[in-house]
């Protein structure tokens, strides 16, 4: 019985380790994934085009990673995803930056036709004061 026994605990020391690799392959597998996603929708968002050459990036890295992950570099993945999340923000932050810079740039050719139907205006005021004043009226 005790050859069983520590045949079944060598056995069971034996597969542990690989089953916790295999889930943690298939959580790194899920987060590369996501990232994934995460990158087609920022590209989606990307209405102005500021970040494609980001993108690109983020996508090598991202190969990167699933390279590394077939290989069993976990570590190294970890590293590769975490600079990949970094980048994600960072282009989240640039197409933010893009489309607040396109309101401000709607805005100052708002302010630049109020401005220039302000002197217009003036103008015709001026115009019609001095026609008053010809006609023989006060000013």
């Amino acid at each position: 019985m005790s050859k069983y026994a520590t045949s079944l605990l060598l056995l069971v020391a034996l597969v542990l380790p690989s089953l916790a690799r295999a889930g943690e392959a298939d959580d790194l597998q899920r987060i590369i994934e996501d990232k994934r996603q995460t990158a087609n929708d920022l590209e989606r968002l990307d209405e102005h085009k500021v970040a494609t050459t980001d993108l690109t990036v983020l996508r090598m890295w991202l190969d990167t990673a699933w390279s590394l992950r077939s290989q069993e570099k976990y570590d190294e993945v970890r590293v590769v995803v975490d600079r990949c999340k970094a980048q994600a923000d960072m282009i989240r932050e640039k197409i933010n930056a893009a489309k607040l810079e396109a309101v401000a740039r709607q805005k100052e050719a708002q302010v630049a036709s109020a401005r220039a139907t302000l002197e217009r205006t003036k103008k015709a005021l001026e115009n019609a004061k001095i026609q008053k004043i010809r006609l023989g009226g006060k000013s």
